[in-house]
């Protein structure tokens, strides 16, 4: 699975290089995902997406994670507007909400602070600081960071969480074939989807891991979030 997706061109950020950079978004611009049908979501988010969007399991292998669903055909986002707002009310993924920044795992594995430097709010001259007049981060920019490594902590959780998934071959592939009120049919294929019946034939050791894990929750989460396919049906239809 693509892991950068809207992202255009990612390079380290530098102190140096990057001194005067100030960051400027519209309150609530998600026009860069207007393109995205399907974004990755962490475990803990599992519950917050789950109410708007179905959560699947995407990929291939070890490549297998967590998406929310965020429309029914190929390059649409149902969930960001014309003006390239985010639906109100609905839950901003994490992943959509870091952006234009993002940690990036270098050669030697440590993960370094990098920017889509083709991002339109790095263009003017005006908007948030990264550094101060001395190089060092700004509040903004901390804080920025600290999100980072928090979504970073959550999707390694989730990663631990998918392989468990795998080990005990609890996922089943799962075509879906949707037809709305005019006739038009939508076929989502290669999405992945937790077996209940393999769920129920889980040992008491495993169940015991799952809840001291954390994992319960998740997976409650993600079968509960399969109505919402319905639900992504009719928006598709109230969009056209």
């Amino acid at each position: 699975m693509p892991q950068l997706m809207f992202y255009e061109n990612v390079v380290p950020l530098n102190r140096e290089t990057h001194r005067n950079l100030r960051l400027e978004r519209a309150e609530g611009d998600c026009s860069f995902a207007a393109g995205t049908g399907f974004v990755p979501v962490a475990g803990v988010e599992f519950f917050q997406a789950a109410r708007d969007y179905p959560v699947l399991i995407s990929g291939k292998g070890d490549d297998l994670a967590p998406v929310a669903l965020l429309g029914l055909s190929q390059g649409r986002n149902l969930f960001v507007d014309p003006s390239g707002r985010w639906s109100y009310g609905c839950h901003v993924p994490a992943f959509v909400r870091r952006y234009p920044f993002v940690l990036a795992k270098g050669k030697d594995d440590n993960f370094t602070v990098c920017i889509d430097d083709q991002y339109k709010g790095f263009q003017g001259d005006s908007g948030e600081p990264l550094f101060d007049a001395d190089g060092k981060e700004t509040p903004f920019l901390r804080d920025t960071i600290a999100f980072l490594q928090s979504f970073l902590t959550e999707m390694e959780r989730t990663q631990a969480f998918m392989k468990r998934l795998r080990e005990l071959d609890l996922l089943v592939a799962r075509d879906m074939q949707l037809t709305d009120a005019r006739g038009k049919s939508f076929l989502l294929k290669g999405f992945f989807v937790v077996d209940d019946t393999r769920l129920n034939a889980l040992d008491d050791e495993v169940i015991l891991e799952f809840h001291k894990a954390g994992y319960w929750p998740w997976i409650y989460a993600h079968l509960f979030s399969l109505g919402n396919l319905s639900r992504l049906q009719d928006r598709e239809q109230v969009t056209g």
